[in-house]
């Protein structure tokens, strides 16, 4: 996985030389499922104009996972911010391949919503409420089933819909038994009667480490426009780098994407997220493996049936635009 296939190398050798300004402008369309601190990379680099830069216009839209991964496999979009929903079909063969990973745990926490449901012992039969069947929430729920040695029927799901504030307000309501949310979802329900009700039942944030959120995208991509996706994650690293370095701005850019939200609960969101961001946009083949093998315990198949981590994982261009900024001294400025 350290190595950089000619092909690779070559786009890359065009892509430093070539003037963005005269590249042919081409669109890539994005999904992203929530509007949270790790997706707002993508948006600064579409406001500071890093896309714009690399030749690029992203048209991104609202997705989730269980969504955005049938779309990205039909083509109707280019690239997907949801690989750990994608994962299941990657190891099934579908043709795509997760090229960035932007954090190694979720913030998700998984909240109950009455008194009597304090462990997950409790939840047998009960539903849980998630964003998109097969997106990150439902999977960060297999995997605290499947570590606490439960069946992964013991509980059901049920989709809320793409929006923080969904889940929060399913929590508030206590219309489902049992939420997974993010820990900032929680902050608005500080001293309220939906938590003297309800119980924190597992912070997933703290027991479960995976490779989380990120990009995935199509083969066709990779092998048909190396310099398309080389140019996206060079301007992606530097999105990624603009949150790390500016607080303040991150956090206002995501309150006006949703004002609902408070400046505490983003500003929660922000001391989680960037905690758990990756160094350099990659996960080790330890902790991807790891991730396999617990999703081949749930897909029922045999470790050696499972693809290997190379037919998965693609970090060549993340690897190559991280060493040409680094070596050029790139640093982001408001």
């Amino acid at each position: 996985m350290n190595s950089v296939p000619r092909f690779f190398a070559f786009a890359f050798a065009a892509f430093c030389a070539v003037s963005p300004a005269r590249a042919e402008l081409q669109t890539l369309h994005l999904t992203m499922p929530a509007i949270a601190v790790y997706y707002a990379p993508y948006m600064f680099a579409i406001e500071k104009g890093y896309y714009a830069e690399e030749g690029l216009t992203i048209d991104a839209t609202m997705a989730g996972g269980g969504a955005a991964t049938p779309a990205l496999m039909s083509g109707t979009i280019d690239i997907s911010t949801s690989p750990a929903a994608a994962l299941t079909a990657i190891i099934r063969g579908a043709p795509l391949k997760i090229v960035y990973t932007m954090a190694d745990r979720s913030n998700y926490q998984l909240w109950s919503t009455q008194p009597d449901l304090v462990t997950l012992q409790d939840l047998k039969g009960k539903s849980v409420g998630i964003l998109s069947r097969g997106d990150t929430f439902e999977i960060a729920m297999r995997l605290t089933l499947l570590k606490a040695g439960l069946p992964q029927d013991w509980v059901s799901f049920t989709p809320l819909g793409v929006g923080d504030q969904v889940r929060a307000a399913a929590v508030a309501s206590g219309s489902l038994p049992a939420v997974i949310v993010a820990r900032s979802d929680v902050e608005p329900l500080r001293n309220t009667p939906a938590l003297q009700r309800g119980h924190l039942v597992v912070d997933i944030e703290k027991t479960i480490q995976w490779p989380y959120t990120g990009v995935v995208v199509g083969d066709t991509l990779i092998k048909n426009k190396p310099d398309a996706l080389l140019h996206f994650m060079r301007a992606t690293v530097k999105g990624v780098r603009y949150v790390k370095a500016f607080r303040a701005e991150t956090i206002a850019l995501l309150r006006r994407r949703e004002p609902q939200a408070s400046e505490k609960q983003f500003g929660t969101d922000y001391d989680d997220s960037i905690e758990a961001m990756t160094a350099d946009g990659t996960a080790s083949d330890a902790m991807i493996q790891q991730d396999l093998d617990v999703r081949a315990q749930i897909l029922n198949i045999p470790k050696d049936k499972m693809r290997p981590i190379d037919q998965i994982y693609d970090y060549r261009a993340v690897r190559a635009v991280t060493k040409e900024l680094d070596a050029s001294g790139w640093k982001p400025t408001k």
